[in-house]
């Protein structure tokens, strides 16, 4: 799903995810919650990565419900698999496959994902397809970036927050990338024959020495590297990675500056249950 963009791979793009993780955790646990996720459910987490989400779901179910992760790439799964395993959790179970074409058995509660659809060509046919997987009145519940619904901002201002953010999205147009990816779910929703879905948005905001954003902003520039250099956005030597997440936090800091990341947009829903299966519904 990313062979239009150059990616990081292995440990900068593990390290990546496991700091976004990091930082949205109490962001997605309040979703799922308000999505409505309970003890006893069978979840089919999509994109699963390193598994953070498969995680928190496989807490919120508890030993009496299951979660199932997919995900494309298996020594990513391998990561997951081995933290599961150090972290005692047996009602979770990790599958390698497509999440648009894979066969599944028996049907879910609930059918959840976190930055997962944004690499999706053609996204409510798939979220349509996976509906098929989900019981009547299930649960759908996605999290997905708003790249240019709420940009990264600075106050006061900062030149380089402003010029990271520059080659980041110039990556993201120059492979055709959805910059209002989380906004798009409610149409995504409503194509998928899917009820209007209730959303919100999330953004990590501040400032400060020990603030884990600076690292996390510079995270997306080192993992989309090959592509910044590749289409010639900027030139090694004017990114100087190494040192990047160093000088913006020095410049924060000096002018008792704050900051915001990109947003994150939720939207969740039910699916609709079948006339015939309603005990009420006229004859």
């Amino acid at each position: 799903m990313r062979s239009d963009v150059q990616w990081a791979t292995g440990v900068v793009e593990t390290s990546r995810l496991q700091t976004q993780a990091q930082l949205l955790a109490p962001y997605t646990r309040r979703f799922l919650e308000q999505a409505g996720i309970i003890a006893g459910m069978r979840v089919l987490d999509l994109g699963s990565g390193t598994g953070d989400v498969a995680f928190c779901l496989a807490e919120m179910v508890g030993p009496a419900g299951s979660v199932v992760g997919i995900d494309r790439d298996d020594a990513v799964l391998d990561i997951a698999r081995s933290r599961a395993a150090s972290q005692g959790l047996r009602n979770i179970s990790f599958v390698v496959g497509d999440l648009t074409s894979m066969h599944l058995d028996g049907l879910f509660d609930a059918i959840v994902g976190r930055c997962v659809l944004f690499f999706v060509p053609d996204r409510a046919v798939a979220l349509r397809r996976l509906l098929d997987h989900l019981r009547a009145g299930g649960i759908v519940a996605f999290q997905e970036p708003g790249i240019q619904i709420l940009p990264p901002s600075a106050l006061p201002p900062s030149s380089l927050l402003d010029q990271m953010w520059g080659w980041i999205v110039d990556v993201f147009r120059h492979t055709g990338r959805d910059l209002f990816a989380g906004l798009r779910l409610f149409s995504i929703f409503k194509e998928a024959g899917l009820p209007d879905p209730q959303m919100h948005l999330d953004a990590f905001v501040g400032g400060g020495t020990d603030w884990p954003g600076y690292a996390y902003l510079v995270s997306l520039v080192r993992t989309l590297l090959p592509s910044i250099l590749e289409y010639g956005i900027a030139t090694e030597d004017q990114i100087q990675i190494d040192t990047l997440a160093d000088r913006l936090r020095a410049e924060t800091v000096s002018r008792g500056a704050v900051i915001t990341t990109w947003s994150f947009v939720s939207a969740w829903t039910h699916a609709q249950v079948p006339a015939q299966l309603h005990p009420h519904s006229p004859e």
